[in-house]
């Protein structure tokens, strides 16, 4: 077992936070590691000041600690992760959708402008309610669009829905990854380099549809 699974082991360590290493953050919070994943994926996708947190990475290595560690059944903590990534989006949705309007509409400067909440209305209009899901796997993104859905006034239970999906598929996605090269040596000696190829891939999807549909309204034409 390498020295990275071993320090899972131990007792979150005293001092800084690391919050933008996910590696770090696994070995400095130990046996807590998947409470703290949960809490960090809460606040990353509940608030835009905090979309900056290493959620899909976070979500990777813990999959990796989960493979090598069986004190906290994969089985659980998927589950239990992706909850906490659903009520994130569900409060980024109701903050959205009850002070949106009103802020963009009082204020008048090159954030809050009224042209944005009709802009958010086009874009859920275009790319419907798979956005959410699409969301999920870009970083600030998935924090950005809960609260435009809210601002659109999009229907609750279709974002429920969607939302419900997007975090399952997410976590289960990115964890279920890391479990799965856990136990791959090549994997375990290139932490770093796994973790940006994973990051990449999975969030190819989003710009991926962006293109889709550019290639669509070239060919309309």
């Amino acid at each position: 077992m390498n020295s990275f699974v071993t320090m899972t082991l131990q007792p979150p360590a005293s001092g800084v936070v690391p919050w933008l290493d996910a590696r770090a953050l696994i070995e400095q919070f130990g046996q807590f590691a998947p409470y703290a994943v949960a809490a960090i994926v809460f606040i990353e996708t509940a608030f835009i000041l905090t979309s900056f947190l290493p959620g899909d990475s976070l979500l990777f290595v813990l999959g990796i600690t989960l493979a090598a560690n069986a004190g906290f059944p994969v089985w659980l903590a998927i589950p239990f992760v992706a909850a906490t990534a659903f009520v994130g989006s569900q409060v980024g949705f109701m903050t959205g959708r009850a002070v949106g309007p009103a802020l963009f509409e009082r204020r008048h400067t090159w954030i809050f402008n009224p042209t944005f909440v009709e802009k958010a209305h086009q874009y859920f209009d275009k790319f419907g309610p798979r956005a959410i899901i699409l969301a999920r796997f870009v970083p600030v993104v998935r924090a950005l669009v809960p609260m435009l859905a809210g601002i659109a006034k999009m229907d609750a239970r279709t974002f429920i829905t969607n939302n419900a999906i997007g975090a399952a598929i997410w976590v289960t996605g990115l964890v279920g990854i890391g479990y799965g090269l856990g136990e791959v040596p090549i994997v375990a000696d290139h932490i770093e380099t796994a973790i940006l190829v994973v990051i990449i891939a999975t969030s190819l999807p989003f710009p991926l549809e962006l293109l889709r549909e550019w290639i669509g309204r070239r060919r309309s034409r």
